[in-house]
C-alpha cells in the first residue's frame, strides 16, 4: 500500500520567522515593514504577517538569501 503524505506550507509567516531566516532582529524586520520595503498586514492582536510570496520577492529584490544573512 502506497502512503501519500502532504506537506503543509504556510501562506503567511511571522516577523520572528523572517528575522531568524535572515539573521536579523525582529526590530529590523519591523523597520522593513514600516518603510514599505516588506509588505505585511496586521492581525487584530497587533502582530504582523507577511505573505510567503512577498517574502520571496523581498529576498530577490534585495539580493538576500535566507540562508546567508546580510553583512
Amino acid at each position: 500500500m502506497t502512503r501519500i503524505t502532504e506537506h503543509w506550507t504556510p501562506e503567511y509567516i511571522s516577523v520572528g520567522f523572517i528575522a531568524r531566516r535572515c539573521g536579523v532582529s525582529n526590530s529590523t524586520v519591523l523597520r522593513w515593514i514600516s518603510t514599505g520595503q516588506l509588505p505585511a498586514f496586521r492581525l487584530p492582536a497587533g502582530h504582523f504577517r507577511v505573505g510567503l510570496a512577498d517574502f520571496s520577492d523581498f529576498l530577490e529584490k534585495y539580493h538576500m538569501s535566507p540562508d546567508n544573512p546580510p553583512t
